[in-house]
């Protein structure tokens, strides 16, 4: 008996392991959760959160007219970063790292560098009780189990389908962010909001790993223009199905169908409006029959391998870490090139294989401030001759914008940039340099260039922020300036000594020469004071090689050939002795 009621139990136990590999279940969320809403976490939030996200949290507290994007409202439930499937609800240690790590590139910050770990968590246990759908809530994870390795066939196929699926309508043809649909997006609330630059890993919300890239695509972000990828597919149909019905659709709306083309039509519809079915009851949080499960998982496989290749594309685009500022050994050095200077277009470019990064951040010591700037880096590199020197900055912005009057003040707004010089250079490190935004009673020397005019640099001096004016006297300065891809280069050549050196700066091999940038995005209001700006960092001309390298390697070898020889007439001689 106690032998075959063990039987049983091995043959029981063998089932269950079969049913659950033929029939998986949804991961539920598990970790570490928030301990019960306290008044310790009522006091933090309101002392840390609510100037932006309000003392009830709807995202509405003093500061979030000035914000963009707007702080997110948690009586909404909408969460954009989490680890959980589409329409699903966050789990705590989603809403963890997201007050820990904060969100990058927008206006809320690491409280993970100034908060406790048990401060972190009486702020989530608090933020839940915004929305009452937390109560009875199990949201499920999104599967990451069955990841596609990085390789480069996968970023080939990552980038097909990154066409295909329509995602350079938002994100532009590279991923910069520029495209078409991208001026007028806007989010659940109706506020404006921009799609990612997806060249700018640092700034990704919620991490850059491909994991998490992948959960961006599978879970969607809530209250934005950013759908779940599922959604883009006719879940349950083959991508040949899918074809099919697409073929059938567009005859449907021309010379019509056969009696056989609508009886394959209503069965491919048919199979749509199951899945449909399957994916609503997931949404209200139905359980599936193991059927549908199943079902449910075979069609999804297709849907998450695409979508592993389309992270793995993404990640392929831009550097994880953010370039470090040029500053130290990562300063801008132009370096010295015999002959003619290279063209905006020059091969002789790539010589230089990294750029020097200059950070921007908004103006907000004068107004009008722009406290929510969307240029935050320049790039530069540089060469010299004997006579003149060439300036290459690049820096991304979303939208080309040409002279055009603002919707809310009516002023004349366009894209634009500023490159700043001192006019005399400091002789030592501690001299004192004229004010960073446009100087002060010692005058900055400026190169403005608009968009208006993409060949064009004008000479100006300014001694504050509003004194800027143009030279009567311009200096033949060349320049060219193109817009593609959600990116603007701007090619500058001038003569390195200049017959103003009143109001000019003098460009001289080996002197540190200070230099910093003021950028005007059109599309964002940028006008005036109103602008991108840095502070001063430095640049340098590299010394002009000597000759004496191309004197001493021959004479060296020569001298060594002569003491070789006389060595070895020096042995003969011994021998003959």
């Amino acid at each position: 008996m106690k032998k075959q009621s063990y039987n049983t139990m091995l043959i029981s136990v063998a089932g269950l392991i079969l049913l659950l590999a033929v029939f998986p279940i949804p991961v539920l969320a598990q970790g570490k959760q928030a301990p019960a809403a306290s008044e310790e976490g009522k006091v933090l939030y309101e002392d840390k959160c609510a100037h932006c996200h309000g003392v009830d949290g709807a995202g509405d507290g003093s500061a979030a007219e000035n914000l963009l994007p707007r702080p997110r409202d948690f009586t909404r439930g909408l969460y954009k970063i989490r680890s959980t499937e589409s329409a699903q609800l966050p789990t705590d240690q989603d809403i963890f790292d997201i007050i820990s790590n904060g969100m990058p590139g927008s206006s809320m910050p690491a409280w993970g560098e100034i908060l406790t770990e048990n401060e972190q968590w009486q702020l989530v246990a608090h933020i839940k009780t915004f929305y009452d759908g937390f109560e009875d809530a199990s949201p499920r994870l999104i599967d990451v189990s069955d990841k596609v390795p990085y390789s480069e066939e996968s970023v080939t196929k990552g980038k097909e389908f990154y066409t295909n699926l329509g995602c350079v309508d938002c994100h532009g043809v590279v991923g910069r962010g520029d495209g078409t649909s991208a001026p007028d997006l806007t989010d659940e609330w109706g506020f404006r909001t921009w799609p990612a630059n997806l060249w700018e890993q640092w700034n990704y919300r919620g991490g850059s790993t491909t994991e998490d890239i992948f959960k961006r695509f599978i879970g969607g972000i809530a209250g934005s223009p950013m759908p779940s990828f599922i959604s883009s597919f006719r879940l349950g149909l083959t991508d040949e199905e899918s074809a099919r019905m697409n073929e059938l659709e567009l005859k449907m709306d021309g010379e019509g169908l056969s009696e056989a083309e609508e009886e394959e039509y209503a069965g491919l519809e048919e199979k749509l409006f199951m899945f449909e079915d399957i994916m609503l009851n997931v949404e209200e949080g139905v359980e599936l029959t193991p059927e549908e499960q199943t079902k449910l998982d075979t069609a999804l496989k297709p849907i998450f391998e695409k979508s592993w290749h389309l992270a793995n594309y993404v990640k392929s685009l831009g550097p994880e870490e953010r370039p470090q500022a040029a500053v130290g050994d990562k300063v801008l050095r132009s370096q010295y090139r015999e002959g003619t200077l290279p063209g905006m277009n020059d091969e002789a470019w790539n010589e230089i294989k990294e750029a020097s990064y200059f950070p921007l951040v908004g103006q907000i010591v004068i107004d009008p401030r722009q406290f929510n700037p969307s240029i935050d880096s320049v790039m530069a590199k540089s060469f010299y001759n004997d006579s003149e020197i060439a300036f290459l900055f690049a820096w991304d912005d979303r939208t080309k914008t040409l002279p055009q009057a603002d919707d809310e003040t009516g002023e004349t707004v366009e894209d634009a940039l500023a490159i700043q010089f001192p006019v005399k250079i400091s002789e030592g490190p501690t001299d004192p340099k004229p004010y960073f935004i446009y100087g002060d009673r010692r005058p900055v020397y400026l190169w403005s260039w608009k968009v208006a005019e993409p060949s064009t640099v004008t000479e100006m001096n300014a001694k504050g922020i509003n004194t800027a004016t143009v030279q009567s006297d311009q200096s033949p300065i060349q320049a060219e300036g193109v817009y593609k891809d959600g990116q603007y280069q701007l090619w500058v050549k001038r003569s390195l000594i200049t017959e103003d050196k009143r109001n000019d700066v003098q460009f001289a091999p080996g002197v540190f020469i200070p230099i910093a940038f003021s950028a005007w995005d059109g599309a964002n209001g940028d006008v005036n004071t109103k602008r991108a700006i840095s502070t001063w960092y430095t640049f340098v001309l590299d010394p002009v090689p000597s000759n004496k390298r191309f004197v001493y390697p021959p004479l060296i070898a020569l001298i060594s050939v002569g003491l070789l020889f006389g060595l070895k007439s020096s042995v003969r001689r011994r021998q003959d002795t």
